[in-house]
């Protein structure tokens, strides 16, 4: 399978960047040539790629699982590598809080405007209240949780929205918001 392949370099590069060791690497790789298989095409189609996610994140919808493979695409080739993806698996489960949180907004500014304007707070509650429902809680305490962090004492200029800081800051004080989108240092929906 091409792009399923690492230099020696690019695994420790990877190495250095995540928790990920060369054990983990080396699985991560076999996964990938597995789930990018299904196609018989070179790497991680987007299909394949909301097809393997939603096994884990069955709660997103289908538009926001397309933002998130474009965001992982990073190269922009509508293609995800061996890396693209081994990035996007640490940053849903080994990376630091802040770093799952500034992904989760980008996630959200689907204008890259860098702010959470009315319609894409609305997505993002959408699928915390979701996350929420899945994991147990009554739906109107996951609304709570969403709320309770974009509400207006949280953000300073009300007309252009919420600022990609304010959310970071504002959820990250939030351990029941947290907890909810599964951004734990040991995720509640454990991929790796």
């Amino acid at each position: 399978m091409g792009n399923s392949k690492l230099s020696k370099e690019e695994k420790e590069e990877i190495m250095k960047k995540t928790k990920y060791s060369p054990e983990d690497i080396e699985q991560l790789i076999k996964d990938f040539k597995v789930a990018a298989a299904s196609d018989k095409k070179s790497g991680f189609s987007q299909e394949e790629f909301i097809r393997f996610f939603r096994a884990r994140f069955g709660n997103w919808d289908e538009a926001s699982m397309v933002r998130m493979f474009t965001l992982f695409d990073s190269d922009g080739n509508g293609v995800m590598d061996v890396k693209e993806f081994i990035t996007a698996l640490y940053l849903m489960t080994k990376a630091p809080t802040l770093d799952k949180l500034g992904f989760f907004f980008d996630l959200f500014d689907s204008d890259k405007s860098g702010y959470l304007e009315r319609e894409e707070v609305d997505k993002l509650v959408n699928v915390v209240v979701l996350c929420g429902k899945g994991l147990g809680y009554k739906i109107e305490d996951a609304i709570d949780y969403a709320v309770s962090i974009i509400s207006s004492r949280h953000i300073a200029d009300y007309e252009k929205g919420m600022s990609r800081e304010e959310f970071i800051k504002s959820a990250s004080q939030s351990d029941k918001f947290v907890k909810v989108i599964c951004f734990y240092e040991n995720p509640c929906m454990q991929l790796y």
